[in-house]
């Protein structure tokens, strides 16, 4: 039985670690399509210019939470995926809501996800 639950266990690590690995590519591809925008419109986003200059100020502590945040995840959630206190999480959160100038959770959502719609509206 102990074998079986260490093995469940490290299914779930290895599947949490690919998911991480694709949302660090999906982040990247994010920026690449906000540059990209601005340059082609010769001015920012609206919204994009904070949204990039917050991304790009996170701690690599700061960015794997985020990178959690945006999948849905809770703050316990991600204290037990990271292995951190739950109270780590809610301290790194509000410096991630500072850089991004947001006052929560669902503000520097809308800001992330928003900027993609945003974008791929503007180009139809």
């Amino acid at each position: 039985m102990l074998d079986r639950e260490k093995q469940c266990h490290q299914e779930i690590a290895s599947s949490l670690r690919a998911l991480l690995d694709n949302i660090d590519e999906i982040t990247r591809l994010l920026r690449i399509l906000l540059r990209e925008s601005e340059s082609r419109s010769g001015s920012p986003t609206p919204g994009s210019h904070s949204l990039e200059n917050g991304i790009e100020s996170l701690t690599d502590r700061e960015s794997e939470i985020f990178n959690l945040l945006v999948t849905g995840m809770s703050n316990r959630q991600i204290s037990r995926t990271l292995g951190i206190a739950e109270r780590t999480v809610k301290n790194n959160l509000h410096s991630i809501y500072r850089k991004f100038g947001v006052a929560g959770r669902a503000e520097v959502m809308a800001r992330y996800f928003g900027a993609s719609v945003r974008q791929d509206t503007s180009n139809s």
